[in-house]
């Protein structure tokens, strides 16, 4: 059995924020938090388009879901239920058989 390849997933969220608020991923698996709200993925871009991305194992499911941090400390969570997300492997390039040359 061939291992998992690590692929990048992609979290993308455009809520209704204003710029003293931040938007978070928390998940089933430590990466994103580990459903801890304290340890949630920070985002790399932010207000509008809240954006970051984890590197994976291809074929991991994972839960997830979006939160939002008010400046206050409070923090709302995404509706349920959770997202759920499972990587897959980018297909690999077919080989060229040069061998009839």
């Amino acid at each position: 059995m061939r291992p998992h390849k690590l692929v990048s997933v992609a979290f993308e969220e455009c809520p209704d924020t204003d710029r003293r608020q931040s938007v978070c991923a928390v998940g089933s698996i430590a990466a994103p938090g580990d459903r801890n709200t304290a340890a949630a993925v920070l985002p790399a871009a932010g207000h509008p388009i809240w954006s970051t991305a984890l590197t994976r194992p291809s074929s991991t499911s994972f839960a997830h879901r979006h939160i939002q941090k008010h400046p206050d400390g409070t923090v709302t969570r995404e509706s349920d239920p959770n997202c759920s997300c499972t990587p897959l492997t980018p297909p690999e390039p077919s080989p060229v058989d040069s061998s009839g040359r």
